[in-house]
């Protein structure tokens, strides 16, 4: 489960100053005054967790980052491009591994990239396997109500885990995003020999976003 939680343990505390984002509306808006809590629903049950972001520089890097960091372990920290996109740049011993895009901004419905997401392999995320996903837009303009009110979303769609045998996908993730609010709704589904079913459903119940 740590490579599915890992776009919500994203990044860690380092600095509390603030860094001014280049895009006005990004998709994701990093602020170490945001924070979002959520309440997350699967078979074994209901849990609710806040995220927020602080700074970090490493080498010289500002970016943000909700999970402490160790020196000299691996970590990934984001920042908005002046496109509105969300960057995530993975650190390892103090050294860029990668640049990537998590979540692209301006997108028709179809649209595909690829993301090279860092899965880690150990509870304390000192070890990890990179794994390249295609990530599609599937919807532009969707209504998504939760308890935190009624969005306006982005939705997209990855295949973390590769694929079975018969050509279905072991996990399929599906997240919806608000301009400049984040992610609204993640839906988690399982795959097994050609049956499909919902393993864990995320949904926004309240943040503050500065804008």
């Amino acid at each position: 489960m740590l490579a599915f939680s890992f776009l919500f343990l994203l990044l860690a505390a380092c600095e509390k100053d603030s860094i001014k984002d280049e895009s006005s509306k990004p998709l994701l808006p990093l602020d170490t005054n945001n924070s979002w809590t959520y309440e997350r629903t699967t078979t074994y049950g209901t849990n609710s967790y806040s995220t927020e972001f602080d700074i970090c520089n490493i080498a010289d890097f500002e970016g943000y980052t909700s999970r402490e960091y160790v020196v000299g372990e691996p970590i990934s920290l984001l920042k908005n491009d002046k496109d509105g996109n969300c960057i995530e740049y993975l650190f390892n011993d103090n050294e860029l591994v990668y640049s990537t895009i998590l979540f692209k901004n301006g997108l028709k419905k179809g649209d595909k990239w690829n993301y090279k997401a860092a899965v880690f392999t150990d509870g304390d995320y000192s070890k990890y396997e990179i794994e390249e996903r295609e990530i599609k837009c599937i919807v532009t303009d969707s209504l998504i109500s939760t308890p935190a009110g009624d969005f306006i979303c982005v939705g997209f769609e990855y295949h973390p885990g590769g694929f079975q045998s018969n050509g279905d996908p072991n996990h399929t993730m599906i997240q919806f995003l608000s301009e400049n609010i984040g992610i609204v709704k993640h839906m988690h589904y399982e795959h097994d020999n050609g049956d499909t079913w919902l393993f864990a459903e995320t949904v926004l119940v309240d943040y503050t976003v500065n804008n």
